[in-house]
């Protein structure tokens, strides 16, 4: 069943918007101009900012009563994301657009519409994201367990539902090309991403010497015929970069899966996966996008730095993007310092009451938890405050330290820690938070490290939520108790 969102209605017109507050404009709206403007319930910053690509970034500020109204001159036509701290999302602009669009941060997709000339598409859009995140939940519950024979005849269902619901659009509604092909492949690569991830659950967690061409039926993959690996209107896309991405897990596995010695981390199969995107994609953009993608998952969960570089020097040599080699370059360097037994690298911290002080003078207990938090990601420190101060009662020799990883807003953090009443004792921000949150590598927002007495890091990646967090702080505070007894015998 498809899943609508309850829209809320804007009674706002172009004009009317702009004498409501935003700055006006006495140039007519044309074909050859776009208008995007909008409202923010409970900003969390005081502007937004539009992206194409790398060569286009356009900051667009908020009014006294949290709306803008921004005329783009001169830009290509298509996908474009917009970044509202810290979400984004995506908008898809064409000459003639006038759009409005109004969302509350506190439920940022899902409270997400649009208004106006070119609003349509940008629902329907905003709608497939939705659904497609609805169902994707749904399949990962559970777990891929159905047969290929019955999973593709479920998934070819549910897509014929969506075209249904896409020829409606077109055939009520006069919409470009561009449109109807941006469109339709938001829907249709979410499906093909799907099945691509379908044949990975299935070849790495069910058969040895499996032959996917004699386990799934004649025409299964015939999808893969129409992939344009090259294709520029699409580059922005969610669906489409995340069908690329599994796509290549599954060609890269599949050369490696009859061996006994395959693990999804090996350098081997890690190089073979950059050279297939390389051979694939000539498209800039796209390729350097995944060919990121691959070297960074692979060195932020290997632990041998020999092979970490040995993937980065491969990942040098065919990659294009300076910029993105600077920072993987100085990503490597980063985690090869976050090793267990390894010194934790040293910080500048304040505190709630103002002072500055080093993270290495935080570690009194045998075990310190140091887990990060922004105040832009409301539901996730709420949380991971809550969570720690249930673990911290349940093992008092760990010291649970929260750290705001803001940049600036000193002001607003401290407002936020006094409101909840947290343990002011535990609670620090970052002095530098850019800086510090590179060479402590908080690459997401669940990751706890934790160290012993002394400094010395004991695991740079855990997982606040992960289901195995409690057993691994159970061991760590038997081994700690163990080397303190052995000490107290010495």
């Amino acid at each position: 069943m498809y899943f609508f969102r309850i829209k809320y209605s804007i009674y706002i017109s172009i004009i009317g918007f702009c004498l409501c507050g935003c700055e006006s404009t006495t140039t007519k709206i044309t074909n050859e101009h776009i208008y995007f403007g909008g409202e923010i319930i409970n900003p969390n910053a005081d502007y937004i900012v539009l992206y194409k690509d790398k060569d286009f970034q356009d900051t667009i500020y908020l009014d006294k009563n949290n709306r803008f109204l921004h005329k783009i001159e001169g830009i290509k036509e298509g996908l474009y994301s917009f970044r509202h701290n810290p979400e984004f999302q995506l908008i898809l602009l064409e000459k003639g657009d006038s759009i409005l669009m109004r969302l509350n941060t506190l439920e940022f997709d899902e409270s997400l519409v649009f208004t106006g000339k070119g609003a349509r598409k940008n629902n329907f859009l905003i709608d497939m994201f939705l659904q497609n995140e609805i169902e994707r939940n749904q399949l990962q519950k559970r777990k891929f367990k159905k047969s290929p024979r019955f999973f593709k005849k479920e998934q070819d269902s549910l897509l014929d539902l969506r075209i249904k619901r896409f020829d409606r659009l077109t055939n009520k509604y006069d919409i470009s090309d561009l449109s109807k092909k941006i469109c339709k492949s938001s829907f249709e690569y979410d499906f093909f991403s799907r099945y691509e991830l379908y044949l990975y659950k299935y070849q790495y967690h069910r058969l040895k010497n499996l032959d996917p061409n004699k386990e799934f039926s004649e025409g299964f993959f015939d999808y893969r015929k129409q992939v344009n690996f090259n294709d520029d209107d699409l580059m922005r896309l969610y669906s489409y970069n995340r069908f690329l991405n599994h796509y290549f897990t599954n060609s890269s596995y599949t050369k490696y899966m009859n061996k006994k010695s395959f693990s999804k981390s090996k350098v081997e199969y890690t190089m073979y996966k950059l050279d297939l995107v390389d051979s694939l994609i000539e498209h800039s953009y796209i390729k350097n996008n995944l060919l990121r993608g691959i070297t960074t998952n692979f060195i932020l969960d290997n632990k041998n730095d020999y092979t970490s570089q040995k993937v980065l020097n491969h990942y040098l040599s065919i990659s294009t993007d300076k910029k993105i080699q600077k920072e993987l370059v100085k990503l490597a360097k980063a985690t090869a310092r976050l090793k267990p037994n390894n010194i934790i690298p040293d910080q500048d911290l304040i505190s709630s009451n103002g002072e500055m002080t080093k993270l290495s003078s935080l570690f009194e207990k045998p075990i310190t938890a140091l887990y990060f938090w922004s105040i832009e990601r409301k539901d996730h420190y709420i949380q991971a405050h809550k969570k720690t101060d249930h673990l911290s009662k349940i093992y008092p020799d760990i010291d649970f330290i929260a750290i705001n990883t803001d940049d600036e807003q000193t002001d607003n953090w401290l407002k936020t820690i006094n409101r909840h009443n947290y343990d002011l004792s535990n609670e620090y921000e970052f002095k530098f938070p850019k800086c510090s949150s590179d060479e402590l590598v908080i690459h997401y927002s669940n990751k706890v490290i934790l160290v012993n007495q002394q400094g010395k890091i004991i695991n740079p990646n855990a997982d606040l939520f992960s289901s195995i967090f409690e057993k691994q702080l159970m061991s760590y505070s038997r081994m700690a108790s163990i080397e303190k007894q052995k000490t107290v015998l010495d």
